[in-house]
């Protein structure tokens, strides 16, 4: 993964600097990830399986969706969670991260119509 590419599913995740610090990256200080993003120091290996792996969940989550749309299955609206609070109160056991996640693959399914948001 590039600084680039970094930088990329940071913004796809809408994730500000200091979230993927405190929730990808414990440990590391603000400054190191935005050395990683200016490409001034290599992305260690954890904080690139880690962003692959939810790279990944997003993509099954919108396979499974689109599967759902072309076995016509559903009524192709999808909830919207403004706060992590309101995704918690249906999906107890997610953390912040998976609300991230949720949230990035709705708003690409509503970006493609495929999803209306509620």
């Amino acid at each position: 993964m590039n600084a680039y590419e970094l930088q990329a599913l940071r913004h796809i995740f809408a994730l500000s600097v200091t979230e993927c610090v405190r929730w990808i990256a414990p440990g590391a200080r603000t400054e190191e990830w935005l050395r990683w993003e200016s490409g001034e120091q290599a992305i260690p290996p954890a904080i690139v399986d880690a962003l692959l792996a939810m790279r990944q969940q997003r993509k099954k989550r919108i396979d499974a969706i689109i599967d759902k749309i072309n076995n016509r299955i559903g009524n192709n609206t999808m909830r919207y969670f403004v706060t992590f609070a309101d995704f918690q109160a249906v999906y107890s056991e997610g953390n912040f991260l998976d609300w991230k996640i949720y949230q990035s693959a709705a708003a690409e399914l509503y970006a493609h119509d495929l999803e209306r948001l509620c």
